[in-house]
Order: C-alpha cells, then sequence, then structure tokens
C-alpha cells in the first residue's frame, strides 16, 4: 500500500488491525513529524512489525522522528514485534504501565524469559524482555505510565500538543503488585507459563491533546463488577486531564461489553464521536453484534479494521494436511491474517474541522 505523509498541521490517529489473533496497533501523528507508536501486531508470514512497516512505507524518517513507543499492556495481541519498533527507533522513549516495586516487576519477566529455553516462556515476555535490554543498552530509562501522565509534549503553533496516560489506577497498580508475588511463587520455579490474572486492568488509555481537538485511545481497559476504583469508573470519576470532550475514540478491548461505560459515553465523548475498533476471532468472537449495534447507535460514525469471522472461507488445505487431520482427528479453527487499517486526520489548527477517515486493506465503515 501507498501512503502519503501529512503535513506538520495535520493530526492522525491509525488504527492497525490483524483480524484477531495478531493483534492491535495505533500511529499517531502530533504534528511537526512527531510520531507515538501504541502498542504492536505482526505480519504471521515475515514477523515483520505492521505499524513499523506502515511509518516506513510513509516515509517517516523513522531514526529521529518516532519519540514515543508505549506497551499498553503486555498480552500477546498487543506487543508482538514492540522490539522491532524500539530498535530502529533510536531516539525514542519507551512507556508502560507502572509497578510499584520494580525489582520484583523485573524479576518476574527475568524469571520468565529463563524459561524461553524450554519452550515455556510467554512471546509477550520474551518481548519485552528484548524491550528492556535494548534500553539498558541505551542507559535509557522507561517513563511509567499512570493516571494524568504526561507522557510527550510537543509546542505546535502555540497549541501544546499532549499525550498524557489515564491509567492503570493506583488501586490496579497495588493489587499488580500483589499478583505479581503470587505468579513468581506458582510460575516462578516451574515449567508452567505465566498466566496475568487481570492485566486488562492493567492496561494504559490515552487521552491526546491536538490542538483544538480531543481524541482518547483505549487500549483494553475494562469495567469493573465490582471495584469502582480501577479500570474505567477511576477514570471517568477522576481524571484530571480530560478538559474537553473527545471527538475520536478508539474502541477498547475489541469492543467487548466488558469495556462499554455508558457515562463515558454520555459525558466524556462527543456526541459526534468518530469511533474505531478492532475484531478478535479466537474462541468468543468480539465485538458481538449486540455490542456493534450499541456502538454504531453512540457513534456518529464507526469503523473496524477487518469484518467479524462468519462469512470467511477458509484457505485450502492440502491432500497430506487433510489426512493428517483427519487420522489424528484434529479439531482446528484457522484464524485468517487480515491486515486492515482505519486512518483518521484532522487539521489541528482549526476547531471547525472534522475528522477525515479513510478506510485500506480489509477495514470497513460499520
Amino acid at each position: 500500500m501507498d501512503f502519503d505523509k501529512p503535513t506538520d498541521a495535520i493530526a492522525e490517529i491509525t488504527v492497525i488491525g490483524t483480524g484477531g489473533g495478531y493483534g492491535e496497533s495505533c500511529v499517531i501523528h502530533l504534528g511537526l513529524q512527531k510520531w507515538v507508536v501504541v502498542d504492536s501486531c505482526i505480519d504471521p508470514i515475515s514477523k515483520n512489525s505492521l505499524p513499523l512497516q506502515y511509518l516506513e512505507d510513509m516515509g517517516v524518517n523513522i531514526d529521529s522522528d518516532v519519540v514515543l513507543i508505549l506497551c499498553t499492556h503486555w498480552h500477546d495481541d498487543h506487543i508482538l514485534g514492540i522490539s522491532q519498533i524500539l530498535e530502529k527507533c533510536s531516539q525514542s522513549k519507551f512507556s508502560f504501565a507502572k509497578a510499584n516495586d520494580k525489582t520484583k516487576f523485573l524479576r518476574m519477566v527475568a524469571n520468565d524469559y529463563e524459561k524461553s529455553f524450554k519452550g515455556t516462556t510467554n512471546s509477550s515476555t520474551k518481548e519485552f524482555n528484548k524491550c528492556l535490554e535494548i534500553l539498558e543498552d541505551r542507559k535509557s530509562n522507561p517513563i511509567m505510565s499512570y493516571p494524568d501522565r504526561i507522557l510527550f509534549s510537543v509546542n505546535i503553533n502555540g497549541f501544546m500538543n499532549q499525550v498524557f496516560s489515564l491509567s492503570p489506577s493506583d488501586t490496579a497498580i497495588h493489587n499488580f503488585d500483589l499478583e505479581i508475588s503470587t505468579i513468581i511463587t506458582e510460575f516462578g520455579k516451574s515449567n508452567r507459563r505465566i498466566v496475568p490474572l487481570s492485566p486488562n486492568f492493567n492496561s494504559v488509555a490515552l487521552f491526546l491533546k491536538l490542538g483544538h481537538h480531543r481524541a482518547m485511545l483505549g487500549g483494553d481497559l475494562e469495567v469493573s463488577t465490582s471495584d469502582n476504583t480501577i479500570g474505567w469508573d477511576d477514570v471517568v470519576n477522576n481524571s484530571q486531564s480530560i478538559d474537553q470532550r473527545s471527538s475520536f475514540f478508539k474502541i477498547p478491548h475489541h469492543g467487548s461489553v466488558n469495556a462499554y461505560h455508558e457515562k463515558l459515553w454520555d459525558k466524556i465523548l462527543s456526541e459526534r464521536i468518530k469511533a474505531g475498533l478492532t475484531p478478535f476471532n479466537i474462541g468468543s468472537k468480539l465485538p458481538t453484534s449486540e455490542m456493534i449495534e450499541i456502538y454504531k447507535n453512540k457513534s456518529e460514525e464507526l469503523y473496524i479494521t477487518s469484518a467479524l469471522g462468519k462469512n470467511r472461507r477458509p484457505k485450502k488445505r492440502g491432500k497430506a494436511i487433510n489426512k493428517m487431520i483427519q487420522d489424528f482427528k484434529i479439531d482446528l479453527e484457522e484464524i485468517p491474517f487480515q491486515f486492515g487499517i482505519i486512518r483518521a486526520r484532522i487539521n489541528m489548527n482549526e476547531a471547525n474541522s472534522d475528522w477525515s477517515i479513510e478506510c485500506f486493506g480489509t477495514a470497513v465503515k460499520l
């Protein structure tokens, strides 16, 4: 695909999705060729990072112009390929959710990384460890994300364009510290894979100030049914960063019901919100048709990076593969790789300008 690079006064939010399983990412232009990458996803054949490929296709000087790389949380579908980006973007800062006990957190990552030689480590932990090694080689410290923290700021035509982290909350950070102790005890000395207990409540959501306009990226942040001091309840009730309604929203957690917060849509997002999401097509597919209708009713325009999996035809398999499946009675579900891009751009200097949204690849307007 051929992509044109935005001019200095044009803000861009590009949502990249892969049909589920292979991940999602967001690429942001803050103006003046200052770029931010949120999460990463890969081409399953080449293993190349898709947001990195997108930036290179536009002709962005990734060595100097990518200023921030952020990992919202370390699920495989959000982190794979992120070390490729960090390695090539030598001037970029790296940010992830805060851990109060940094030593214990690093011990957990190191313990799991050691299991890679036995084949029982998580791909996400290996990826995260690579990022930490890159930072160590550069003698660069990560930026910890927590509520109302400015992760990056740049003055563009008299506006302070800024990236704020809105989460995880203090309670979520505290709970994660307790979980790390449990994880080290239960999984540290064995050959079992680490199983994070509640990673979506530790996900980083972002608020963007883009000249006259605002946008929000939801990561995979969810709504708790029992604790209003974590997740979207904490953002909606306590955020000090949100100064006006957002006109673009990357819907969290693939449009799932547990990521939907009524007050967020009614009080914090614009009534003319443009929204984008990525599907998840493994197991219980997201979003459901019921949630799609809710999001359509709440949005002026709603986009998805690829159609849901119901009507897709699986690729034809060779005779030998089909015979092996029959002989061993293997139950397989193919997860197709579908590369879709939702690109939203807006003139930051004009208060009355609106988002211009284009779809590439498998992305469609709902």
